[in-house]
């Protein structure tokens, strides 16, 4: 069913809906920063636990994503 959501299948209790925000920001000629905030949307009580437990994995993720764009970003 299109727009349907569903539940993240190795962590039941993640928000089932999130806001996320990216920012890019000038940090000198030449140099971006890039920020990324998420925000769960209606949480229950287990899901904002879950997701406030979760910040180290999420940084992990994130830091592995944003190295692989740095490689791929050189290449080109």
């Amino acid at each position: 069913m299109a727009g349907a959501k569903t539940r993240h299948p190795l962590a039941p209790s993640w928000p089932i809906q999130m806001l996320s925000t990216f920012t890019f920001m000038e940090a000198s000629p030449g140099k971006t920063t890039f920020m990324v905030t998420w925000t769960p949307l209606n949480p229950t009580p287990e899901e904002r636990a879950t997701f406030e437990g979760g910040h180290d994995s999420m940084k992990q993720g994130w830091s592995g994503t944003m190295e692989q764009l740095a490689t791929y970003l050189a290449s080109v």
